[in-house]
């Protein structure tokens, strides 16, 4: 089963992600199939279990129409949400309760809102109740890949959900993680 899922959620996920937005804008494969790939060959190598595969999922979906159109559907976010909790069970990390802060301080900020989109804040708050403090190493692995990318391409503006999907994946690498010893 586990490998079938590692296979058959992310390609699934490419299915929805592109289903949400087959009216609004024209889906590049270019962008769907190496997340897809990525996910499936680091499901397998770092054996995740059957609710980090749906959690990786659903983030997939968000992924997928924030890199195409700008916009994370809630549709992903309520998927989400039941898993990150499921996975907090296990961890039991108390770094999500400064995500669940933030979100009151970002409604009524309206500066953070211009440069801050608030699905990203929402995925940053799931990533840590499932994940604990990896969500700090998934903030400075995707922060640098953004910056990387933006510079590379000389954008201004990036959809940054991509990045914080590669982000934490990379900080599943313990070893990278004790490179830079934070």
């Amino acid at each position: 089963m586990q490998i079938t899922g590692s296979i058959l959620f992310p390609l699934l996920s490419c299915l929805i992600g592109t289903r949400i937005l087959r009216d609004t804008v024209k889906i590049r494969i270019q962008l769907l199939l190496p997340f897809a790939l990525i996910l499936t060959g680091s499901s397998i190598y770092f054996s995740f279990s059957t609710a980090e595969i749906l959690f990786y999922s659903a983030f997939l979906v968000g992924v997928i129409t924030d890199a195409h159109s700008g916009e994370v559907y809630d549709c992903s976010l309520y998927v989400m949400a039941p898993f990150a909790l499921y996975l907090f069970y296990g961890t039991r990390s108390y770094i999500a309760a400064i995500f669940m802060l933030l979100i009151p301080l970002y409604k009524g900020n309206k500066k953070l809102q211009f440069y801050f989109g608030e699905g990203d804040l929402w995925i940053l708050l799931f990533i840590s109740m499932a994940y604990g403090r990896n969500v700090f190493y998934t903030l400075f692995y995707a922060s640098g890949l953004g910056l990387l990318f933006s510079l590379v391409r000389k954008k201004k503006e990036v959809y940054f959900l991509p990045f914080l999907f590669l982000g934490l994946l990379i900080s599943q690498v313990e070893k990278i993680n004790n490179i830079f010893g934070i």
